[in-house]
């Protein structure tokens, strides 16, 4: 019987990126170009990155650049889908706003005018931060994100089922959303 002596490395950029090379992993880098995405003034996109078989599960890695400095994509899904929030090198501050109501509720405010400032909370992602940078949002939690400055649209990773659909709310039918 034959013996292999495999000799531990160290991580390395090197060592990372010959796995990545062959084929063993994907690597997600801060605002890596080869995830980049193009995306229109005013718009927001995502792609897969991968969508696994459905064999396991329907489940999806989506490579997300926003440009829109207005939440047109505001919407709830009705499952969780995961935030990672690897970039925001030299990019636009991407901004998140999500409602402290759930979807039927929002919408019932929404219709009859009743919306007020303590129904969001509207942050600016912090990126590569264990603490903060990784979350996921919860089903029926109405959310959208926006990008304000001058540089590259903002980037980030979402994890979610590859079917998941967005249910779109159309807020700015019935309010101005001005940031401050």
């Amino acid at each position: 019987m034959k013996t292999l002596h495999l000799k531990i490395q160290k991580a390395s950029e090197e060592l990372m990126q010959k796995l990545e090379d062959n084929g063993c992993i994907i690597r997600l880098l801060p605002s890596k170009e080869k995830h980049r995405i193009n995306v229109d003034k005013d718009a927001g996109k995502g792609e897969y990155v991968y969508r696994n078989r459905m064999l396991f599960g329907s489940h999806c890695l989506l490579s997300c650049a926003i440009d829109n400095s207005k939440f047109y994509s505001f919407a709830t899904h009705p499952d969780k889908e995961d935030v990672l929030l690897l970039g925001g090198v030299d990019e636009k501050k991407l901004i998140f706003i999500i409602s402290m109501l759930k979807r039927e509720e929002f919408l019932t405010k929404l219709y009859t005018s009743e919306l007020s400032e303590d129904d969001f909370i509207v942050f600016e992602a912090v990126y590569n931060d264990p603490y903060l940078s990784f979350f996921s949002i919860i089903e029926n939690t109405p959310h959208g994100e926006c990008a304000i400055g001058d540089k590259k649209p903002a980037t980030f990773y979402v994890t979610e089922s590859s079917n998941l659909p967005l249910d779109k709310i159309r807020l700015y039918d019935y309010y101005d959303v001005i940031l401050q």
